[in-house]
């Protein structure tokens, strides 16, 4: 399973004043972080990065792999996270927006340095878009802007070869998959869950969200790979709307 984060931060640091884009209502404070992580190795769930996750998935024990991926690109992530997850030694890949984020202050953000840095975490680096957009608004013009454009500036930025996409908001379709795989992507990331990760959903991968203490009924369904698979008819209704959408 992939999962999916965005802060990670303690309750009293997080700040009075937010903009609508920075999403403090996703934030997970580090203690429940790393049971979360720690839960899931108990559980028999073995850590991989994405790459190596997206090239198991016909072994046999893929449904036993878990990857950690974070979106945006906000401080705390390198602060609190990236350092537990290189203590536990698991890896992570890290979305981020190349260009400006509406009303967000450019200090809760990752620094050029930060980025670069996050090799030592264990950290892929991904791309989030030049901007966080809603992508199924988009013309096609717009969308090599914000998907290519981002693409370039990362590599332009770090010296290597950017391969992954997350879809702001998780909001795409037909035209931004297109899109997507036209300019070079091996793989990008949705916000749907209950899907079962395959090679026919490399451009849409699902990924899942828990709740902090991981108490929920619908915790323990995630968790089962059983209730994962019959409960997957809920990816499928939720992929073709996202499809569809224009």
């Amino acid at each position: 399973m992939i999962l999916m984060y965005h802060h990670v931060c303690p309750r009293e640091l997080i700040p009075d004043a937010q903009a609508p884009l920075e999403g403090w209502k996703y934030n997970i404070e580090p203690a429940a972080f790393e049971s979360q992580l720690r839960t899931l190795v108990s559980r028999g769930y073995r850590f991989v990065t994405l790459q190596n996750y997206l090239a198991s998935m016909k072994e046999p024990l893929f449904s036993s792999l878990a990857t950690v991926t974070f979106d945006d690109g906000w401080t705390d992530n390198f602060r609190f996270a990236f350092p537990m997850l290189a203590a536990m030694q698991i890896p992570a890949t890290l979305f981020v927006v190349s260009g400006e984020m509406t009303d967000v202050a450019r200090s809760r953000r990752m620094t050029v340095a930060e980025l670069r840095q996050c090799s030592e975490y264990g950290v892929t680096i991904g791309a989030h878009t030049r901007t966080h957009p809603n992508l199924a608004r988009l013309k096609n013009a717009e969308l090599h802007f914000e998907i290519a454009g981002s693409k370039v500036d990362l590599e332009d930025l770090l010296g290597y070869s950017v391969n992954y996409l997350a879809y702001p908001g998780g909001r795409f379709n037909q035209r931004v998959v297109d899109v997507t795989q036209e300019v070079g992507f091996q793989a990008a990331c949705s916000v749907i869950s209950w899907g079962i990760n395959s090679d026919a959903s490399r451009f849409w991968l699902y990924r899942y969200v828990f709740s902090d203490e991981l108490n929920h009924l619908s915790d323990r369904l995630r968790l089962n790979r059983w209730s994962r698979r019959l409960l997957s008819w809920r990816a499928g209704r939720a992929l073709r709307k996202m499809l569809e959408a224009d």
